[in-house]
This record gives C-alpha cells, sequence and structure tokens, in this order.
C-alpha cells in the first residue's frame, strides 16, 4: 500500500449531525474516521487527506479529492431506519471486488452484514473520479445493534477494521 492517497470523509457536520437517535451520527463518524485513519499512519506509508465534514457541498469535497488525485475515497456514515448491521455501498459493479473486502473485514469484528450495494445515486459515489466506498457502520436508532457499537474501544475495533480494509484493498 505505499504511497497510495486516500481521502476520507466524516460524514456530516457540525451543523448537520445526520441521524440521531441512542447516539449522534457525525459524532460516531469522527471518532471511527480518527481510527482508521491513525491506524493506516502508524502502520502503512501512505497520504491520507480528510474533510471538515460535509459543511459545504458533496460537489466541493468530491472536487477536492479529485484535484489531489486520491487513490480511494472512503466516507464513514453510521445508519438509521431500525435495522440492524453495517452495509458498504459502492457505485457499480465494478467496485464490487473492493466493497467486497470493507464488508469481510468489518463481518470479522462481529458487526453484522446487511451487504454490499451499489448506490450510484450518492454524492460522494457518483462525483469521484477515483474507487469509492460508504461504509453506513451501526444503525444508531436499533439499540440492539448501536449498543456494541457506542463506545470508544468498539469504535476503534471498527476504525481498525476499516484501516484493514484500506490496506487490503
Amino acid at each position: 500500500m505505499a504511497n497510495q492517497k486516500i481521502y476520507g470523509n466524516d460524514g456530516h457536520s457540525n451543523t448537520d449531525p445526520g441521524a440521531v437517535g441512542y447516539v449522534v451520527e457525525r459524532d460516531q463518524n469522527v471518532i471511527v474516521g480518527k481510527y482508521w485513519r491513525q491506524y493506516l499512519k502508524d502502520n502503512y506509508v501512505c497520504t491520507i487527506k480528510a474533510s471538515k465534514g460535509s459543511v459545504g457541498s458533496l460537489t466541493v469535497i468530491c472536487n477536492e479529492a479529485n484535484k489531489w488525485g486520491a487513490n480511494l475515497f472512503v466516507s464513514v456514515h453510521f445508519n438509521a431506519g431500525g435495522g440492524d448491521g453495517h452495509e458498504v455501498l459502492v457505485y457499480d459493479e465494478d467496485n464490487l471486488t473492493m466493497g467486497k473486502i470493507f464488508d469481510k473485514h468489518l463481518k470479522a469484528i462481529g458487526q453484522n452484514s446487511r451487504g454490499v450495494k451499489y448506490r450510484p445515486d450518492l454524492g460522494v459515489l457518483r462525483l469521484t473520479d477515483m474507487p469509492a466506498v460508504l461504509i453506513e457502520c451501526a444503525f444508531v436508532d436499533n439499540w440492539k445493534d448501536i449498543k456494541d457499537w457506542n463506545e470508544d474501544k468498539e469504535l476503534k475495533k471498527m476504525g481498525e477494521a476499516i484501516a484493514k480494509a484500506i490496506a487490503e484493498y
């Protein structure tokens, strides 16, 4: 993975907290993002740049990643809607192998898998020039799901799983 450029997006912002349930999505996104970036910095030679969240338009964020010449775009989110588990969202079939790598690493830490899904409608997947993945880590409004992913040590585990998937990809 030497000399790869990874662009990170911790979904939402301080003015747009995302989904709210037992925890606030934005808070979880930032913590998981911090951990995957730190794991990569500590274990691999790569360059990482992170957006400040979705404060401006997603077009601005994607343009920044494109202009920077990222090799991979990683967006971390948490879900709502009462479901259970993680989802790995990719643009299309060309990104399926990458999605399966992320899915494998998240399942390995014990998170239920809702699978890899194609989402060509999502801005961060549609507007990026490089392979991009959006991970929905857990459901903030389902206590059964979020209770296992709401403490710092658990969020670190999630972040490190994402970092290992990035490194494998």
